[in-house]
């Protein structure tokens, strides 16, 4: 994946959970609540057939007409990324106020965007 950009950490962030969510494309949730954040991103929280849950971007899932259930879009995997401030990273996509960013050791995750100064 090619970066869109690089960035500085201007605020600590630790990950929230240890063992996240993990969709594949076409893979199905159940949707139990929808949240609009404060960034005005609506969010989705999902359980999948292995029992995990999470909070899922809305753009991630097709909703049923219900809303109750729905099918990932694409692979999605919810790994946030602790950083440090004055770390250096490689941002690699952007979606709904979060960063999927890289670090110098290689590790992968969700950053704020809030967190990082873009260079």
């Amino acid at each position: 994946m090619d970066p869109i950009g690089h960035g500085i950490v201007i605020q600590d962030h630790q990950r929230s959970y240890d063992d996240p969510i993990y969709l594949v494309a076409g893979e199905f949730v159940w949707i139990s609540q929808q949240d609009v954040w404060d960034d005005q991103h609506v969010w989705l929280w999902c359980a999948n057939e292995d029992g995990k849950q999470g909070w899922v971007p809305e753009p991630y899932i097709t909703v049923s007409a219900d809303g109750s259930t729905g099918l990932a879009r694409r692979v999605y995997d919810a790994i946030e990324l602790s950083v440090f401030e004055g770390e250096s990273l490689r941002l690699l996509e952007e979606q709904s106020g979060w960063y999927w960013a890289e670090n110098n050791d290689g590790q992968r995750g969700w950053v704020p965007v809030s967190h990082i100064d873009r260079t």
